[in-house]
């Protein structure tokens, strides 16, 4: 049975590096260093469409729509060239990705204001829903950053999702094997450094990736994202490598609850899954830092819909997390009017909703 009417992914890479060349390249690592040699060698190679194995999947499990996002080294170009290919399967965000690399390769110093500039001219073309996977960054810089300077780095770019009326993403998370460090992305590691965006802009619809949890076990930061949502509620939550116990948390709370939910699962990223019988997680996603980066298709979704299906709760609610708040969110087109139930108003995006006195059964929603 498919899991929903209208099943979204709001994370995915539909792009892949061949990484060999360029890691026989760099000099050796230590054991523990091979999926930071990966997150190095991608920067610096050009990835290729991996969409047939995503329509693949697409098709196994039934997901309807994905929201694509490039990453470190991939190309909007690639993911536009597949909406245009496929209208009726992909939406996708946009980021500073020539800007980042020519930062990498020392062509030019990076910038938040050359960041903004690149992102200002993709979603002037009015094909991109949103801003990510996460805020840009220097990934070439070794400096570390205060709260205060890496607020006013994302400041411009929030400016822009202000000005376009999209979804600005920010990143949540760690998943162990990549390099997460205070000079790139310090807000995966806090994300209650968020809040002050949130207050600040409360017309911007905030999308935390991975809603705190990239992978790993520890709940740390998993809560804080949570703390983030349950207090401003222009901030949902990425759920997708949520497991089961997590999401009943999540649902219990009623700041949160199904209506800020967004299943999206990070398919495409080399992030495998690690079992350990008996204990709670008993399956969850983490790099190991002592093997090598995967090398096959990591099926995540698999993993993921078993979680959900576990959750004996109603299937409207169901609806909101597996597509019903994507569509609402990013603007989706659908197949028919009435499939999702109707939200509270104030979780209406504002340019869906601007009179904040429409009551819930009146509340523009896309369904």
């Amino acid at each position: 049975m498919k899991m929903g009417r209208f099943v979204v992914d709001t994370h995915v890479h539909a792009q892949r590096f061949a990484a060999g060349p360029q890691l026989s390249k760099m000099s050796p690592k230590s054991d523990g260093g091979r999926y930071n040699d990966l997150a190095q060698a991608i920067r610096r190679i050009e990835a290729y469409d991996n969409s047939p194995r995503l329509l693949y999947d697409m098709d196994c499990y039934r997901v309807d729509m994905c929201v694509l996002l490039p990453a470190f080294g991939m190309s909007n170009e690639i993911n536009m060239a597949l909406v245009e290919k496929h209208p009726d399967k992909f939406v996708a965000c946009c980021s500073a990705m020539k800007t980042a690399k020519k930062a990498v390769r020392g062509e030019e110093p990076w910038t938040p204001q050359a960041a903004a500039k690149e992102i200002d001219e993709l979603l002037a073309t009015g094909k991109f829903r949103g801003i990510g996977e996460g805020m840009p960054a220097n990934s070439a810089s070794r400096r570390t950053l205060s709260q205060t300077e890496r607020l006013d780095q994302i400041r411009p770019i929030f400016d822009l999702a202000r000005k376009y009326k999209v979804v600005a993403r920010v990143h949540t998370g760690v998943v162990m094997g990549y390099p997460m460090t205070y000079h790139y992305w310090p807000e995966s590691l806090h994300p209650l450094w968020v809040t002050d965006l949130a207050v600040e802009y409360p017309d911007v619809t905030i999308l935390l990736d991975h809603g705190g949890m990239q992978g790993w076990w520890s709940e740390r930061t998993v809560e804080e994202a949570w703390t983030v949502a349950a207090a401003n509620d222009n901030v949902y939550l990425e759920c997708g490598y949520y497991w089961t116990d997590l999401y009943w948390k999540a649902l219990r709370d009623p700041n949160i609850g199904p209506e800020k939910l967004l299943w999206g699962t990070d398919w495409g990223a080399s992030v495998p899954f690690h079992t350990q019988y008996g204990h709670t997680p008993q399956a969850y996603p983490v790099q190991s830092r002592n093997a090598p980066p995967v090398q096959h298709q990591v099926d995540c979704w698999g993993w993921s819909l078993r979680q959900i299906a576990a959750l004996d709760i109603a299937q409207d609610d169901l609806n909101l997390i597996l597509g019903g708040n994507a569509a609402r969110l990013f603007k989706l087109p659908l197949p028919h009017s009435r499939l999702f139930r109707p939200v509270s108003p104030r979780l209406v995006p504002q340019w869906d909703n601007p009179k904040a006195s429409t009551s819930a059964s009146q509340a523009k929603v896309p369904d």
